[in-house]
């Protein structure tokens, strides 16, 4: 099932490929757009320090294999008809591949714990609790970069937030 969704999500990204000329052929930008969505907030913060901002199994990996840094970004993405959904990523940086894969390891397992997301007030909005049930991880060299996200208004469906996670893992790291 998981491999229909990306294969979904790299149609979606090669088909926006040609663009409106307004952003790089198969940017980011243009998968967003492809959704019909844009970017309306986003706030990002670097921390040279992770577990403070981790809890869980998550944490308890973070006190016997510290990450190098730490990068977060929320952001809203929006429709024209009134949809608007909130996103999290962390771009968890490791000293090596192998400590990148094991943070992946268990950031997937779902209960095991998160790397906090900013607060809402960085982007004008409330505090969001993201439930992971709309999540996607990818590791990027010695860095596993992973997103939620969740409806804030409007009905979007299962299969956009699932598309909106995909995407988020290839926005570039802040």
């Amino acid at each position: 099932m998981k491999l229909l969704g990306v294969i979904a999500t790299a149609a979606v990204v090669g088909a926006v490929a040609v663009g409106t000329g307004n952003s790089q052929p198969g940017s980011v930008d243009d998968a967003w757009q492809g959704l019909g969505l844009k970017i309306v907030r986003k706030a990002s913060h670097h921390d040279p320090a992770c577990p403070p901002h981790t809890f869980g199994e998550v944490n308890q990996l973070m006190a016997t294999m510290p990450c190098v840094s730490l990068s977060r970004t929320l952001m809203t993405l929006a429709d024209d008809k009134g949809t608007t959904i909130v996103v999290h990523i962390a771009w968890v940086e490791y000293g090596t591949r192998a400590g990148a894969r094991e943070f992946k390891r268990i950031e997937d397992i779902h209960g095991t714990g998160d790397v906090s997301p900013l607060p809402g007030a960085t982007i004008g909005i409330a505090d969001v609790r993201f439930t992971a049930h709309h999540y996607d991880s990818t590791i990027n060299g010695t860095t596993t970069v992973t997103a939620e996200a969740e409806p804030l208004t409007g009905q979007p469906d299962d299969r956009l937030l699932e598309d909106v996670t995909r995407i988020a893992v290839l926005e570039p790291r802040p």
